[in-house]
């Protein structure tokens, strides 16, 4: 669970020591992607060292734009390191999923942003089970394939418009 009163929340605790303890594949699914440093640090990490870094969030169609671009802001660095990121485009999702290894689960409410981290209310499933994180896995693919990727050409060719918003949105960052 995580509470406003707890500070470093298990939750926390437990994404960022499954990120950090990574060997083979890391999946994630957020319709909120607004990692901090420690985070995005993590996740930069784990691509280095070889583990496949896979993030699907929404793409155009969500009901946070603001949160969307300020995320988006941030794609730059976490793509040159070598974490794919994954727009979902049929509609807003809302899948709140973290798979890693193929044997630990974490399903539950948190998104992947210090507000849910460290302010909300929140409750989530840790599993160190096979068979529910390959179920997960087979969904986050038919998601994927559902999805377009980011590359850094294309982050780096977004609109001046984009770009401008993104710099004016890191204030979502401060609330954090």
């Amino acid at each position: 669970k995580s509470s406003p009163s707890d500070r470093a929340t298990a939750s926390r605790v437990v994404f960022q020591m499954l990120i950090e303890g990574a060997s083979r594949g890391i999946d994630i699914s957020t319709p909120y992607f607004l990692p901090d440093k420690a985070l995005r640090g993590a996740l930069r990490r784990a691509a280095a060292r070889g583990v496949a870094v896979r993030v699907a969030v929404p793409g155009p169609v969500t009901d946070q734009r603001l949160v969307r671009l300020a995320g988006r802001r941030m794609y730059g660095e976490l793509l040159r390191d070598g974490v794919r990121l994954f727009e979902y485009r049929p509609s807003m999702t809302h899948v709140k999923a973290l798979v890693v290894d193929g044997r630990w689960a974490v399903i539950g409410t948190t998104n992947i942003d210090n507000r849910s981290f460290e302010h909300n209310d929140e409750v989530n499933v840790a599993l160190h089970d096979e068979v529910v994180a390959r179920r997960l896995r087979t969904d986050f693919d038919g998601d994927l394939a559902l999805s377009d990727e980011v590359t850094l050409p294309l982050w780096q060719a977004r609109s001046w418009a984009e770009k401008l918003a993104g710099r004016i949105c890191w204030v979502l960052e401060r609330q954090q």
